[in-house]
């Protein structure tokens, strides 16, 4: 054998363990789930997405309902089938028309309302 191929075959079988590599990794992406999986209900998501969209925190507003609401069901694995008349059917609410976002603002200010008492509990225990 010529040993002038021996540098070439080390190089070679670089490779091809580097895309062997590559492939096991390519292959394992199928086997991947988010961690976190949106529970909520479609209209849940898509009051959701609309407070974020029209509040302008995504791209500093320039992003649509319709890339944000993809985005974020790819990323929670959930499908909204028309967020259109999601929408509309929330718009039809009687009583609240934000009921997610409502109960988001009540149950925040209640868990910061416990921390308080906490922190104010310790402090009156540690003056005694």
């Amino acid at each position: 054998m010529n040993t002038n191929y021996i540098p070439q075959l080390k190089v070679i079988k670089r490779i091809a363990t580097d895309l062997n590599k590559v492939i096991q990794s390519l292959e394992n992406i199928d086997n991947l789930k988010p961690p976190i999986k949106w529970t909520g209900s479609a209209a849940d998501l898509v009051e959701l997405t609309y407070g974020i969209v029209e509040s302008k925190r995504f791209n500093d507003g320039d992003a649509d309902i319709n890339t944000v609401i993809q985005y974020l069901c790819d990323m929670f694995s959930f499908e909204v089938k028309d967020c259109y008349d999601t929408y509309r059917a929330i718009r039809r609410r009687v009583d609240s028309r934000t009921l997610l976002l409502d109960e988001m603002k009540e149950k925040l200010n209640e868990r910061m309302d416990r921390a308080d008492e906490g922190v104010w509990v310790k402090r009156r225990k540690n003056k005694r």
